[in-house]
């Protein structure tokens, strides 16, 4: 009876023991199983889904219409906040510009302008934001961009329109234009745009999100367009200007009286010698001088002003937005290897002309000897009312 004790005894402890090496191991299989298999699923919602594929969508038509690998390795987009149709941004327009434009920032293959920097292109044109553009609004956004900001470098725009759609949805257009596409006078007849439209619908959750997305940010309401006539006329032979009492009978209540005034800015009589490296900027855009084509009839007006201002180049004339610009000029003395340099706020009136002159004066060694004169840079401001140079008749 004793030996079939023991034998009872040692089988039970066996069996524990083999119980106690096989439970562990099969715990730790088990932790080893469900962390492979990772975290329970996160299953998206109705309205991430769609808006993920159309995401994808619109990355991958902007590729396809913009990428080239030799040309254009990198694209540069421009994305305005979106309107409800009727040109007002509304809070999903703004949203939608948003996830846009944080979507392809950090890919290598776009560049995505600030949102900094395109207000500042709407305010150029008094525009709130822009929806789906026609061609003569492009031609307009073209040629304020590319005068204003001549390094843009912008190769597609991004607008849209976001409206109620049935029940809790939101339809959303969106417009992917050629900015450097040219519109010509057959464009504007035709009103003809290079773009591609993508279009999809948002579900949301509720219809208070929906009247949320709707809901007006900024009324579409253009503003007074306010623009004026910009003209920059410069002596870059190292030549004196002298003002003479002419200069300031140009005002901007008046139009130009030409027939008043033989000459606004004559030559002095100094000795002098040519400046080198001259540079001429408004704000950050540094400006060449103009080469006007023989046939342009402002080839006539530039030879005009040259007759009453003295001289010798125009380094820029446009229509621009009436405001205060900041007019830096400079150059190189090579006598004294020294820079010279001087800067105005200039301001460009409404339905007026702006006609600032840069007199770069350099005088000969003769004559710093004999006068004690030294280098130095003058700006004359003058104004007129319109928009007109050449007198009529």
């Amino acid at each position: 009876m004793r030996i079939r004790s023991f034998s009872i005894i040692g089988i039970a402890l066996f069996v524990l023991l083999i119980m106690a090496f096989l439970l562990p191991s099969g715990a730790a299989e088990q932790a080893a199983t469900a962390e492979k298999a990772g975290p329970p699923p996160v299953f998206q919602t109705e309205q991430e889904v769609a808006t993920e594929k159309f995401l994808c969508n619109l990355e991958a038509s902007l590729a396809d219409k913009f990428f080239d690998f030799r040309k254009r390795p990198v694209i540069q987009v421009a994305v305005f906040d979106f309107t409800d149709g009727a040109g007002n941004v509304v809070k999903a327009g703004a949203a939608w510009a948003d996830k846009i434009a944080r979507r392809l920032y950090p890919q290598p293959q776009f560049r995505v302008l600030s949102h900094d920097r395109v207000q500042k292109y709407l305010s150029w044109n008094s525009l709130g934001t822009v929806g789906k553009l026609d061609a003569a609004g492009l031609r307009l956004l073209q040629r304020r961009i590319n005068t204003m900001d001549p390094g843009n470098g912008i190769h597609a725009l991004i607008t849209g329109e976001v409206k109620k759609g049935m029940g809790r949805s939101l339809q959303l257009q969106v417009y992917l234009v050629n900015f450097a596409a040219h519109i010509g006078e057959m464009e504007l007849e035709k009103n003809f745009v290079d773009m591609k439209t993508l279009w999809t619908e948002i579900p949301l959750p509720t219809e208070q999100a929906v009247q949320e997305a709707t809901e007006v940010l900024t009324r579409g309401e253009k503003e007074a367009f306010s623009e004026g006539r910009f003209l920059i006329l410069a002596n870059t032979r190292g030549y004196p200007l002298v003002e003479t009492e002419y200069l300031k009978m140009l005002t901007k209540e008046q139009a130009f009286a030409w027939d008043k005034i033989p000459s606004a800015l004559i030559v002095g009589r100094e000795e002098y010698t040519m400046p080198k490296q001259v540079q001429i900027g408004a704000g950050t855009v540094t400006l060449e001088p103009i080469e006007v084509p023989f046939g342009s009839s402002k080839r006539l007006e530039h030879s005009f002003l040259h007759g009453k201002f003295a001289t010798n180049e125009v380094y820029f004339d446009e229509t621009i937005p009436a405001m205060k610009y900041q007019l830096n000029a400079s150059f190189i003395d090579l006598k004294n290897n020294q820079t010279y340099s001087e800067t105005m706020e200039v301001e460009v009136f409404s339905g007026s002309t702006t006609i600032v002159v840069l007199s770069f004066f350099v005088p000969s060694e003769k004559e710093r000897i004999r006068s004690g004169i030294h280098p130095h840079i003058k700006i004359y401001p003058a104004y007129g009312k319109g928009l007109e140079i050449l007198p009529r008749g």
